[in-house]
Order: C-alpha cells, then structure tokens, then sequence
C-alpha cells in the first residue's frame, strides 16, 4: 500500500527577501545580509502557588530580527541608513527563500544603529539585533 507522497520540505535559506515594507522608509536589505535570523527570547516568572496547590507561571516571548550585514559607504549605504534612522519603527518582511511553497514573515522593527567599519583592506561586517513586533507568519507570494 503506498501512501501519499511528502511534501519536499526546504530546508536552505535563500535567495530570498529582506525588505523594509514601509510607505516612508521603503529599503530592500538582500544585497546586503549574510545571515538573518528572526530570533525569539523566552523568558518566565517565578511561579505563584495558590492556596490549593495549584501554580500558574507566566510566559513571555520577545523576538530581534538579527542579521549580519556587509559595511556599504555608499552614500544612503547601510550604515547611514541605519543611523539616520535610529529608533523609528517599520513595517518588514522577511522571505527566507522565494520558493512559493514555503512561508514568509511579516512584522515591525524598531531600527538601531550599526557598527562602522573594521579591519583595514577588509570588506567588514556589522551586526543587526533589532527589537520586533506584531510577528506574523504568511504564505509566500510568487518572487
């Protein structure tokens, strides 16, 4: 008896798409990272003890968007872009590839500075961790 076939299950990040959807700050990061990560933090409470027992714990999660990025300083490069725009918040997506079966990520993130420069006659990395929100998972749509 053969049963139904599996799904291909994908499994390599990329090429895919890391782009500020904003209607003000529109920016397209893909040329520029490395590595991208939506990465979650689990945090808990001590527990409360009832008087009959019983304990209730607390659970939170609080997710940064974490990447690496190649230093650009290209005027309206990254590293500009980045703290010239210091503490605003916009809407992203993230598609970790453009495979219309897999599923990609719609959220906000509160930019923050990155470092700037490094070693001499290097092409330099930065690190991203930006604060996210509102995280919502959505089936890819085509490209």
């Amino acid at each position: 008896m053969v049963g139904p076939s599996p799904t291909a299950k994908i499994r390599t990040l990329g090429p895919g798409v890391l782009k500020s959807t904003d209607s003000t700050l529109t920016r397209d990061f893909s040329a520029d990272v490395t590595k991208v990560m939506l990465n979650p933090s689990n945090s808990s409470d001590d527990p409360v003890t009832f008087l009959d027992g019983s304990q209730e714990i607390n659970t939170t999660t609080s997710w940064t968007l974490d990447a690496t990025v190649m230093d650009d300083y290209t005027k309206g490069g990254i590293n500009n872009w980045c703290l010239t725009n210091a503490g605003k918040k916009i809407a992203m997506q993230f598609k970790p590839t453009n495979e219309t079966t897999a599923m990609g990520y719609t959220f906000e993130a509160t930019i923050t500075p990155i470092g700037i420069g490094g070693d001499v006659k290097a092409k330099n990395t930065q690190e991203i961790s930006w604060p996210i929100s509102n995280l919502q998972s959505v089936q890819n749509s085509a490209g």
